[in-house]
C-alpha cells in the first residue's frame, strides 16, 4: 500500500478540522441557555442583538413555504420555538425535528396570519392568532408545548362559517406522523359536543352565527417530548349549546358518560364527584370546555375546565378542595404553595363581568379575566385533581417574569430562577419586559406528591 504525500495528510486535517468545527457550531446552538439574551448582549457591549437561533436560521434555508402568509407564520413564530426548545435542553436532533412539524405539519393548519384586516377569524386562545407556545416546568426539567386551532381561509371568508372544516385533516396528519396518536375519543366526543350540519343550519336559520365574536370549537395541544408528540384535544360547547338549547354543563356531563359506559364506568366515580361540586357552586362558576388525551379511552384524562368570577382566595380553597372533601397532607401542601403563586403575582380579587369577547385578550385589564380551574378525572380516580389557571394579560411582563423566578427560587430551582427572565427576554427581543404587559397569557399550577410542584406558563 502507497504511503499518504503529505498533501494527503494536509487534505486530511483539513476536513477533520472542518467536521470538528461544524460539531462545536451545533454543540454550541444546542446549549445557549447560559449565554446572554440578544437584548442583554446589547445592552453589555453596545453591540447590535445576537442573531436568532442557529437550528432556526439553518432549517430556513431549506423549507419552501406554498404561500407567503405560511412564510410569515414561520418567521413570526419559528426563532421563538427554537429558542424555547434549546433552554430546554433538547438535543440538537430534537430540535431540528420540532421545528420541522411546526413548519411543515401545524403552520399549514393556522390559517391566515394575524393582521389588522377586516373579517379575519377570531381564535379563543390567548396567543398569536390560532396559536400559543406554553412551557410545563418541574423540578425535573421543561418541556415545550404548543396548542392550536385548525383552521383556513374559508373561517374568514365565510365559506366555513364556523370553523368545522380543518381539524379532521389536521389530525389525521398528526395520527400518521406518531402512530401513538388515537383518534378513537375524536370521532366519539366530537358530534357531541361540537356542532353537526344540523346545528350549524339553525343557527343560521335564526341568524344567530354572526352574533358570535368567537366560534372556536376545537384545538389541539401537543406536548414535545422524547421525539414524540403527546396530543391533546379541546372540546368548547358553546356553539352547540347554543344551536341545541342545552346547558355547556350538560352536554360536558353527558360526553364524558358516553363514553364512561363504553370502558366499564372507570371514570365514573370522578365524574360524580365533579358533578355534586357543580350542582352546589355559586353562580359565578362556569362550566366551559372539555379535553382528553388522544390515546386510548381507557388510558386518557378527562379536563373538566371551569371559570371562576369571584375572585378570591376563599373560592381557590374551596375549588382546590371541592368543597372541602378532598382533604390530606398533599392537598393542604399543594395549597400552601398555591397561597404563595397568589401572592407573588399580585392578583386583583373582585367579582368580573362577562366576558367581552370582541376585545383581544391581551388588552383586558388584568381586573376583568377570570380564574380557570381544570378537574383531572383519571381512570379509576374517585378525586379528581385540580389544576388552577392565573389569567396575566395586563399585567406588567417583568413584573411578571420577577415573579415567577422568585416562586422558582422559593422552591430551590436555582437554575429555573437563573435563567427565566433571560430566556423569556430572549424570546421577545424586539419587546422591553419593562414596557409591555402582553408577553404572558397564563401561568398554570398543580401539585402532587410524586411530582412536586407543575407550571405552565402560557405565553402571547
Amino acid at each position: 500500500m502507497r504511503e499518504p504525500s503529505l498533501t494527503m495528510i494536509k487534505a486530511a486535517l483539513r476536513r477533520l478540522s472542518s467536521a470538528l468545527s461544524t460539531f462545536l457550531h451545533y454543540f454550541k446552538a444546542s446549549k445557549p441557555a447560559s449565554m446572554p439574551s440578544a437584548v442583554y448582549q446589547a445592552k453589555m457591549n453596545g453591540s447590535k442583538p445576537a442573531p436568532v437561533p442557529r437550528t432556526y436560521e439553518t432549517l430556513s434555508k431549506t423549507l419552501l413555504f406554498p404561500n407567503l402568509e405560511e412564510k410569515e407564520w414561520w418567521e413570526a413564530t419559528g426563532p421563538m420555538l427554537s429558542k424555547m426548545l434549546s433552554d430546554a435542553d433538547y438535543d440538537i436532533h430534537h430540535q431540528f425535528h420540532y421545528l420541522n412539524l411546526w413548519a411543515a405539519h401545524i403552520i399549514p393548519f393556522l390559517g391566515p396570519f394575524p393582521k389588522s384586516r377586516p373579517g379575519l377569524y377570531k381564535c379563543a386562545l390567548g396567543g398569536l392568532g390560532s396559536m400559543e407556545f406554553s412551557q410545563n416546568f418541574t423540578k425535573a426539567g421543561a418541556t415545550v408545548r404548543l396548542t392550536f386551532e385548525p383552521t383556513s381561509y374559508a373561517a374568514s371568508t365565510g365559506d366555513d362559517l364556523c370553523n368545522r372544516g380543518m381539524v379532521d385533516e389536521s389530525l389525521r396528519r398528526l395520527k400518521r406522523i406518531s402512530p401513538a396518536v388515537d383518534l378513537t375519543l375524536y370521532h366519539e366526543l366530537l358530534c357531541k359536543l361540537t356542532l353537526t350540519d344540523a346545528d350549524e343550519q339553525a343557527l343560521v336559520n335564526r341568524d344567530a352565527v354572526a352574533d358570535q365574536a368567537v366560534k372556536t370549537q376545537t384545538m389541539v395541544a401537543l406536548d414535545m417530548k422524547g421525539g414524540d408528540i403527546a396530543a391533546k384535544l379541546y372540546l368548547v360547547p358553546a356553539l352547540k349549546s347554543l344551536a341545541t338549547g342545552t346547558p355547556m354543563w350538560t352536554l360536558l356531563r353527558d360526553a364524558v358518560r358516553a363514553v364512561d359506559s363504553t370502558v366499564g364506568g372507570i371514570f365514573t366515580q370522578g365524574l360524580a364527584n365533579v358533578e355534586s361540586y357543580i350542582a352546589n357552586a355559586p353562580p359565578s362558576l362556569h362550566a366551559d370546555m372539555l379535553s382528553c388525551d388522544l390515546v386510548a379511552p381507557t388510558k386518557t384524562r378527562f379536563k373538566i375546565y371551569v371559570s371562576e368570577f369571584d375572585v378570591n382566595f376563599d373560592r381557590i380553597v374551596d375549588i382546590w378542595t371541592l368543597g372541602g372533601k378532598i382533604q390530606g397532607d398533599e392537598t393542604t401542601h399543594g395549597l400552601a404553595i398555591l397561597k404563595g403563586i397568589w401572592d407573588a403575582l399580585d392578583i386583583q380579587t373582585g367579582l368580573r363581568p362577562p366576558p367581552d369577547l370582541n376585545r383581544p385578550s391581551p388588552t383586558l385589564p388584568p381586573d376583568e379575566l377570570p380564574i380557570v380551574v381544570n378537574l383531572e378525572i383519571k381512570p379509576g380516580g374517585v378525586w379528581p385533581q385540580p389544576k388552577m389557571y392565573f389569567a396575566l394579560p395586563g399585567q406588567n411582563s417583568l413584573a411578571v417574569a420577577r415573579a415567577v423566578e422568585g416562586v422558582f427560587r422559593s422552591w430551590g430551582w436555582e437554575e429555573h430562577a437563573d435563567s427565566y427572565i433571560r430566556n423569556v427576554q430572549s424570546y421577545k427581543p424586539d419587546v422591553s419586559l419593562e414596557e409591555s404587559s402582553n408577553v404572558f397569557s397564563w401561568l398554570s399550577f398543580s401539585y402532587s406528591t410524586k411530582t412536586g410542584p407543575y407550571v405552565t406558563m402560557y405565553y402571547h
